[in-house]
């Protein structure tokens, strides 16, 4: 029962972890795309 409990949330954080990860790749990959379709002008 314990170790069955352990489990299950381990693998909810890393499931947690993984969605804040995806959400930061995608902040990125958006600012980049953002940087390419509009430039700054020196």
């Amino acid at each position: 029962m314990v170790t069955s409990l352990v489990i299950i949330t381990q693998h909810a954080n890393n499931a947690a972890g993984y969605a804040f990860g995806a959400v930061i790749a995608l902040l990125i990959f958006g600012y980049l795309l953002y940087s390419l379709v509009k430039p700054e002008k020196f």
